[in-house]
């Protein structure tokens, strides 16, 4: 077999596999909470926009972190294993060919979104007055450059070179992406094109003109694509259980005084649950990152209604993504040989998400107190009934649902 059907296999498997998994992801349910929080967002994003005052900062501010946040976004995809790092180095450069095509590949799907944000960032730019609506396609043209230039320096950064190196041109990158997105949205968008027309050209000859006859370092190959698989199926795993993904657990220290209250030392269930939910980072940062995006679509919103539907379904969200801290109990041995019953298990994952909502919701109501203390109140008042509705109605119907078919 050639490599390049080595890799056309290894794509097919790759795409059959995510797709297996995928289908579990992408349910009814969480298309249609999906289709409604865009809905929410975007009325939320247009009443901003028809507020926004032209000398104002704060719209430029984040715009550029967010423009910064989509730019240093992605990785390539390489599909490389780690028995390649032997057999594939005699065929180095037939290897050269795949890896042009896999950053081609990269390049094109990440530029998509791209796209699809400078479109949605077009209105606000056109409100703060730095932009025509004629000139959108300039605007569009310089994010994809800069898109384009870090994927670049994501192909070159898995060569072999020094170190220091590396470093320097991914400061320089850094440097030259921040000052032209800064150029474009403080000064005028026509400069910053320039600005990231000549930075995409000269990094491309630099990397495949003047480096082009270095070698791959198989090590990074091997880590860059473990890890991004890792991030992929460390989202999917919060839907259902897949054998690739590996848990990262750390000891936080610094929370052990959660534990002085009484509540975590109820029984050894709760004490347990709450530890490994800390831990246990694919599921406490997914809880940290779903409050804080929450937290801010609300405090940028002066509806109470569309607060309300965002805070209602970010509750949703977490609540439905931490189900799966029921396969904890199934997966411990003491808790097999502990005796206790299965509802007492339930009980104590009520126990925790009652917590973690009601958490959530202090985040959420305080967000939302730029916007009066009728709203706040009214907030605080939908999101503990819907907790209520959530934790005691759905979950046990749930968990007795997946016991059942287990």
């Amino acid at each position: 077999m050639t490599i390049e059907g080595l890799f056309k296999n290894r794509q097919s498997y790759y795409y059959k596999n995510l797709g297996k998994y995928l289908k579990y992801v992408l349910n009814d349910h969480f298309v249609i909470l999906l289709l409604v929080l865009a809905g929410a967002t975007g009325l939320a994003y247009q009443n901003y926009l028809e507020s926004v005052l032209v000398e104002a900062l704060l719209p430029r501010v984040v715009l550029t972190l967010v423009i910064l946040l989509v730019i240093f976004s992605g990785n390539i995809r390489t599909l490389v294993k780690p028995a390649d790092a032997v057999f594939l180095l005699p065929k180095e450069k037939e290897f050269n060919l795949i890896m042009r095509r896999n950053l081609v590949y990269s390049l094109t799907f990440h530029s998509f979104y791209t796209v699809v944000i400078g479109f949605l960032t077009v209105p606000l730019l056109i409100g703060i007055e730095k932009m025509e609506p004629d000139n959108q396609i300039i605007w569009i043209l310089t994010l994809v450059f800069w898109k384009v230039t870090h994927g670049i320096y994501l192909y070159y950064s898995l060569k072999q070179h020094q170190l220091e190196t590396s470093r320097n041109i991914r400061y320089v990158i850094i440097a030259i992406s921040l000052t032209g997105i800064l150029t474009s949205v403080f000064i005028s968008v026509f400069i910053g094109f320039f600005i990231a027309l000549a930075a995409v050209s000269i990094f491309f000859l630099y990397v495949f003109i003047y480096t082009r006859s270095e070698n791959w370092n198989w090590e990074s190959l091997i880590e860059t694509e473990q890890r991004r698989t890792q991030q992929i199926y460390s989202i999917i795993n919060m839907f259902i259980e897949t054998p690739y993904s590996k848990h990262k657990v750390k000891r936080l220290k610094f929370l052990d005084f959660l534990y002085n209250f009484s509540v975590f030392n109820q029984n050894p269930e709760i004490y347990f649950l709450s530890r490994m939910f800390i831990r246990n980072y694919n599921f406490s940062g997914l809880y940290l990152r779903l409050v804080l995006i929450g937290g801010i679509a609300i405090y940028f919103s002066n509806n109470w209604i569309i607060n309300s539907v965002i805070s209602v379904l970010f509750l949703y969200l977490i609540g439905f993504q931490l189900i799966p801290l029921r396969q904890v109990f199934k997966k411990t041995v003491y808790f097999r040989l502990y005796p206790n019953t299965d509802t007492d298990k339930i009980n104590t994952i009520q126990k925790l998400l009652v917590i973690l909502l009601a958490g959530s919701t202090i985040v959420y109501s305080l967000a939302s107190i730029s916007s009066g203390w009728v709203t706040m109140t009214a907030l605080l008042a939908i999101n503990i009934m819907f907790i209520y509705l959530f934790v005691y109605g759905y979950l046990p119907r749930r968990l007795n649902k997946k016991e059942k078919f287990s």
